[in-house]
């Protein structure tokens, strides 16, 4: 005979999921669930939850936002128990039961450990803390390699139309490495075209590590063309998907994976695009988020660069090279307070020495650095020098500890 107590009484404090909106649903629990389902899915703690949580992915008909509601103030041990008993809030219609019965998360658990996959959930180690905190980000993603990448690094979004002209592509692939060389993730999706030039750029600065989010499972690699590259990728930075382990591309909506990579981003670049291209969606999700957008100039007469100049006019800054992405960005990140903090080891080294350099062109550098942070572009105008020339000389000046500097930008204090 089955016990009415709750089953969040009985479960104490293993129901509380940490995610916005903690605890809406579980008092609305009860223990018509065989006590055998939730001892099996409980018995091995966080491998548990990871597997319940990746089980729930695969479910029929499950898609990004019935899981956040299914998860909402919930473990995945908990809202799969409640899903097979019948009693959960969200599924009153029961459309998930009979598929969780038919189920195995340990099995599912284990398929995903054999393909190197992991599950990562809002505030645990691993899930990009640029998501935690917006109540649309996924409530489960998956990823290949090293997710851990993104922590603690500037983030910009290269991206554009999968047919790119000759153009488009050689901007994107610059942009990619410059922006890779200074330590800064470039964040694209694994499509032919601008993206995947965007991030085979960043490959080859062999610094900073890119990162891909894609439609399909992360058994899928897609599309056929970039197989190689998506392989690359995995190697050394990431790739991360919101979609269940086998799923083809093609089955989810594009903008699930625009607001990710908008929401993973400090700066979003839109190379080239059509008039009516999910690269615009993306540019959209940054500006809902509050999160500045950059277009490339194209010809007036290309058809591949109708919604970047678009983007111009509807007042987005224009990105001619890496140095303008550099400038956005140290600007976006002071103003988010991350200036003094997660930047690459280059940055914020403590001042040693006011003393004016003897080296007429660090003297000349030094000079044009204000207290508060300023961009590379100033330094430049201030100056007279080349980019390369103003930003070697500034590096030496940190190094001798007369500047700060974060990513585009050098200050005295």
């Amino acid at each position: 005979m089955m016990d009415s107590t709750p089953l969040t009484a009985t479960l104490g404090d293993a129901a509380v999921s940490g995610r916005p909106g903690v605890g809406r649903h579980r008092r609305h629990i009860t223990d018509r669930a065989s006590p055998a389902v939730v001892h099996d899915t409980l018995s091995h703690g966080n491998a548990d939850e990871s597997a319940c949580a990746a089980a729930l992915v695969e479910l029929e008909g499950m898609t990004p936002r019935r899981l956040i509601r299914i998860l909402d103030g919930l473990r995945p041990t908990v809202a799969w128990a409640a899903l097979a008993s019948g009693t959960h809030p969200a599924d009153r219609a029961r459309r998930f039961r009979v598929d969780v019965a038919s189920h195995d998360p340990q099995a599912t658990g284990r398929r995903y450990r054999a393909a190197d996959v992991s599950v990562l959930r809002p505030r645990r180690p691993g899930y990009p803390p640029s998501l935690d905190g917006d109540l649309d980000a996924p409530a489960v993603l998956t990823a290949l390699g090293s997710p851990a990448v993104l922590e603690g690094r500037p983030v910009v979004a290269v991206v554009g139309t999968s047919a790119a002209t000759p153009y488009g592509g050689r901007v994107a692939a610059e942009l990619g490495h410059d922006l890779a060389s200074v330590g800064v993730v470039v964040v694209s999706s694994l499509d032919v075209g601008v993206d995947g030039a965007a991030l085979a750029g960043a490959l080859r600065a062999a610094n900073a590590p890119p990162v891909a989010v894609v439609e399909a499972g992360l058994a899928c690699p897609s599309p056929r063309q970039n197989v190689m590259l998506w392989n690359q990728v995995a190697d050394v930075g990431a790739i991360l998907s919101e979609a269940a382990l086998a799923q083809t591309p093609g089955t989810r909506p594009p903008h699930r994976r625009s607001r990710i990579i908008a929401g993973l981003a400090d700066v979003v670049v839109v190379v080239e695009c059509h008039a009516r291209e999910s690269p615009l969606l993306i540019a959209e999700a940054a500006a809902q988020h509050s999160v500045p957008v950059g277009a490339v100039p194209g010809s007036v007469h290309s058809r591949a660069s109708a919604g970047t100049n678009a983007l111009l006019a509807d007042g987005c800054a224009p990105v001619r090279d890496a140095t303008d992405v550099l400038v956005a960005l140290g600007l976006a990140r002071a103003a988010r307070g991350q200036i003094s903090a997660g930047q690459p080891d280059n940055c914020l080294r403590p001042r040693v020495d006011i003393c004016e350099p003897s080296d007429p062109i660090e003297r000349s550098v030094w000079a044009a650095v204000d207290a508060n942070p300023t961009d590379v572009e100033t330094v430049m105008v201030r100056t007279g020098l080349s980019l390369g020339a103003a930003r070697a000389a500034a590096e030496r000046l940190v190094d001798q500890g007369r500047l700060m500097s974060g990513v585009g930008w050098w200050s005295r204090e």
